[in-house]
């Protein structure tokens, strides 16, 4: 009688010591990691956007980085410190919540509603996300049920409803003139260099840009006299990143360099052209390269729209991004208690070849030795 006593205690105990880590968990999920542009969110949905960013990220990249994955660096800050590739997934979490809260919070303004066939969209796409590895592994890791992930994608359709709404008022236009892709070879004689104590990129002496435009004359005097852009080029050491395809302000060397350009025909070369960072001479290889329309239309276009809804998005976020700071504004202790981790196993596959191999060593040492 007494064991059984005890054995009740003992599974009373771990009964409220589960209640009290559930509890904990719960009382996690509901706290505020941040607030934006009016909107309040908590822990338990920014876990959701990051697992689902985790598991995808190691689904594209897992097999090349393996388990260094989430410790590669991808770039620095402004302070020169490190960032690594669980940084910049949860830098990207932040960012994307805050373009969702804010697009959906301005539905009305632009009459979004989701419609029949897209109700039953969302049904479908929130029941095949529970039932695939990535979901299930999501759910089980956040605590999300059925009921929250549809929350969350249904706010995520209606956002990207809002955005699609906002470029179609814009009603923005590409023209074939603004479209139209110029092809150019060029010898670039740099009026810049790098200065030896700082790294940083510097002018020229007079002294020395005066050597440069000298070099400049003599190519283009030798080219003149009948010797190929190519053959110049080499000669003076400027035969890299010679060619070059633009449409109208998108030259690397800027506005300088293409009205130049535009005043010359097909297999024209130009004089010394001086544009803000080189000396420069230009050969026309093709003033409107036709075939390239349709793709520099399609680029210019997206670019475009892109423009006028960041405009409107702009204008909706000015005060809160005023209020808004990376540091201070995130929960960072509550933040830092996401972490990403991977471990790379081993395929069956790669199993069964490593197996093979084996195999065949022991077998070709056996012979040798009979």
């Amino acid at each position: 009688m007494k064991r059984v006593a005890k054995k009740i205690v003992c599974l009373a105990a771990v009964m409220a010591l589960c209640a009290a880590l559930l509890a904990g968990c719960k009382k996690q999920d509901d706290k505020t990691l941040f607030e934006y542009a009016g909107n309040k969110v908590t822990y338990k949905e920014a876990h959701v956007y990051a697992r689902i960013m985790q598991y995808s990220a190691e689904q594209q990249y897992a097999s090349y980085l393996g388990d260094k994955l989430w410790s590669t660096q991808v770039g620095t800050d402004k302070k020169g410190k490190k960032i690594t590739m669980q940084d910049s997934i949860k830098d990207n979490v932040i960012n994307q919540i805050k373009t969702v809260k804010v697009l959906a919070d301005h539905a009305d303004d632009y009459k979004v509603k989701l419609t029949s066939d897209e109700k039953k969209q969302l049904d479908e796409s929130v029941k095949s996300f529970t039932k695939n590895e990535l979901g299930k592994r999501v759910m089980k890791v956040t605590g999300a049920d059925k009921d929250y992930i549809k929350e969350i994608q249904q706010e995520n359709l209606i956002a990207q409803k809002v955005m699609n709404a906002i470029i179609e008022k814009a009603d923005v236009k590409v023209t074939d003139d603004e479209a139209k892709t110029v092809k150019v070879y060029k010898l670039v004689f740099t009026t810049k260099k790098t200065d030896s104590k700082t790294g940083k990129e510097v002018n020229m002496t007079a002294k020395e840009k005066a050597a440069q435009l000298k070099k400049a004359k003599e190519a283009l005097k030798a080219i003149k006299k009948g010797q190929s852009v190519k053959a110049v080029a080499k000669k003076y050491k400027v035969d890299t990143d010679n060619e070059e395809s633009y449409t109208k302000g998108k030259a690397a060397l800027g506005t300088k360099f293409e009205d130049a350009a535009s005043k010359l025909k097909k297999n024209q070369v130009s004089g010394v052209v001086e544009t803000d960072d080189a000396y420069v001479i230009i050969k026309m290889l093709n003033p409107n390269v036709k075939s390239e329309l349709a793709t520099s239309k399609s680029t210019l276009l997206q670019e475009k729209q892109q423009e006028a809804y960041q405009k409107v998005y702009k204008k909706w976020t000015k005060d809160a991004d005023k209020e808004w700071d990376d540091d201070k504004s995130i929960d960072q202790e509550l933040w830092k208690k996401i972490t990403f981790k991977y471990k790379a196993t081993t395929t069956a596959t790669e199993k069964t070849t490593t197996e093979a191999t084996t195999t065949a060593k022991q077998k070709a040492t056996t012979e040798k030795k009979k």
